[in-house]
């Protein structure tokens, strides 16, 4: 049963390869989108004024990239990718919780 052909296991890996660059591409999306106004860590230039209406943004992040990160794992491990099961794991997964860690206006 978890023996898998070569044909799977490289299409596992090329699955695993263009969901990293997704996962990358998402996550930074997040990151930018909420630089103007929403995180205060030290490391940006000018974190600008503050937004109103962005309080909820980064609890609303966080759990979208938990929800996504619970489904594709699980919709891998169904299709035996466990390639594309690990690589949504740490990133998806760590980029919930790097974003879950940064300092916001209503958090620090």
């Amino acid at each position: 049963m978890l023996k898998r052909t070569r044909q799977h296991r490289h299409a596992d890996f090329g699955a695993a390869s263009v969901l990293s660059l997704l996962d990358l591409l998402l996550v930074g999306a997040f990151l930018i989108l909420g630089m103007d106004g929403i995180w205060t860590a030290d490391w940006m230039d000018y974190p600008g004024p503050v937004d109103s209406t962005g309080a909820s943004y980064q609890g609303d992040v966080v759990s979208f990239l938990t929800w996504a990160c619970a489904i594709s794992v699980l919709l891998a491990a169904v299709l035996r990718g466990w390639a594309s099961m690990l690589v949504q794991l740490v990133l998806l997964g760590g980029g919930a919780l790097f974003l879950a860690s940064l300092p916001t206006y209503w958090s620090s």
